[in-house]
């Protein structure tokens, strides 16, 4: 591309839409950063209280105390006070010593990724806003240390620091293989389609598809409370679908096994930009349909385009392919508004999408109805003659359909006026 061509303005505004996914997920690193940090801060308080106190009377405060500091006090303290609880043999003591410099080994790793969180903590300007959050974090912290006083952890072989009981006891059960396995894949690529987890755990597994080992383990995972299993009825034939998300004790869970933060899901990242939860949920199928017909997605959250006359179109995905980019419009099978509405919508796409639409709906009926309304739409200006429409929907693609040309655009319009 040479620098005489121009910027299109679905680029621009794909864009700022990443500059401002950016700018959240940054906020939310930054947020659990602090919140790491006073969880730290609050283990501290049980286990070194006369340091903290000392600390706190020299210049600069708790504040001025850095995490690489603070990790090895609460390290050296949670270790001594292990070390007395189970009363180690000589034997045992000297193979912990042994250990000693590959457990340092492992806080030196963990305490460089904290120090380069603690970077974002220049940027935070809505602290004060998040206090009573923090607080309430704090906490549950404080209430989940109690917990581990009674129960005394273990030092994992995996980690640096003692894992607790409950996580030992997971471990050693029956489902743990592809429990943990699902729980990684879900944090580490914050997917939410159970259909689609249970896919990948049947790939990874070579499960039988007579079997339903996958979706034991699913729902184990649900059970001990690692995740919740949300129903979404769109009225589709058969199961409802449904959509995990990992709990504050499954973050838990999946740091022990990762040793990092798991990502926000796609269904609670894509929720806030769609209409109903069956519409984000349909606007999830749809790209993972396209994804796997070699299309990229650049944007799965509703995007708008200014267009001229002051009208704006919104597509729900921006996907592109083979250097080409495609604006999907998602259409549910429910009541639609006032006509005039739709006109102006269908016609916004057309614009936008400079003469092509492209389509995703629930059913084959509401396929039909969809192309009699866009084709309603499009008959003034001569913008009819002028169209491409591709059409798909879900239950059809379920089903195995496929246009002659191998694509999943069941219906397609090309234009009627000669060289168009």
């Amino acid at each position: 591309m040479d620098g005489s061509q121009s910027v299109s303005p679905v680029t621009l505004q794909m864009l700022n839409s990443l500059i401002d996914t950016q700018t959240r997920l940054r906020d939310a690193a930054e947020a659990r950063w602090i919140s790491a940090r006073e969880a730290l801060f609050g283990l501290a308080r049980l286990v070194a209280a006369e340091w903290l106190e000392q600390k706190q009377h020299e210049k600069g405060g708790l504040e001025a105390i850095r995490m690489e500091e603070l990790s090895q006090v609460v390290y050296q303290q949670v270790s001594t006070l292990h070390a007395v609880s189970v009363l180690p043999e000589v034997g045992l003591l000297q193979k912990a010593t042994e250990r000693n410099d590959e457990l340092k080994q492992q806080i030196s790793e963990l305490t460089a990724r904290a120090e380069q969180g603690e970077k974002y903590k220049q940027a935070l300007d809505t602290a004060t806003q998040k206090h009573d959050k923090l607080l309430e974090e704090n906490e549950r912290l404080k209430r989940l240390n109690e917990k581990l006083k009674t129960n005394p952890p273990i030092v994992s072989s995996e980690a640096g620091f003692p894992a607790p009981s409950w996580f030992k006891d997971w471990a050693e059960s029956g489902g743990f293989e592809k429990q943990s396995y699902q729980l990684k894949l879900i944090g580490s690529t914050g997917i939410s389609l159970r259909q689609a987890i249970l896919e990948a755990t049947g790939k990874h597994f070579a499960i039988n598809k007579d079997t339903n080992s996958g979706e034991e383990a699913l729902d184990g995972l649900a059970e001990r409370g690692f995740i919740s299993l949300t129903t979404i009825h769109t009225g589709e034939k058969g199961r409802p679908p449904q959509v995990a998300s990992i709990t504050r004790l499954g973050e838990a869970a999946y740091i022990f096994l990762a040793r990092e933060l798991p990502r926000a899901g796609d269904f609670e990242t894509m929720r806030p930009h769609h209409s109903t939860e069956e519409h984000t949920l349909l606007v999830m199928q749809a790209a993972t349909i396209l994804e796997g017909e070699g299309y990229e997605i650049v944007s799965k959250n509703e995007i708008n385009l200014p267009l001229e006359g002051n009208h704006l179109s919104s597509p729900d995905i921006l996907a592109r392919k083979d250097g080409q980019e495609i604006l999907v419009e998602v259409e549910r099978d429910v009541k639609k508004g006032n006509n005039k509405a739709r006109e102006q919508k269908w016609q916004n796409d057309f614009e936008a999408g400079r003469g092509k639409i492209y389509v995703f709906c629930e059913t084959p009926q509401l396929q039909k109805r969809l192309v009699q309304e866009i084709n309603h739409a499009l008959a003034s200006e001569g913008r009819l003659s002028r169209a491409n429409t591709f059409m798909t929907n879900l239950a059809d693609l379920q089903a195995g359909q496929r246009h002659p040309d191998g694509s999943i655009w069941l219906s397609q319009k090309r234009p009627t006026k000669p060289g168009l």
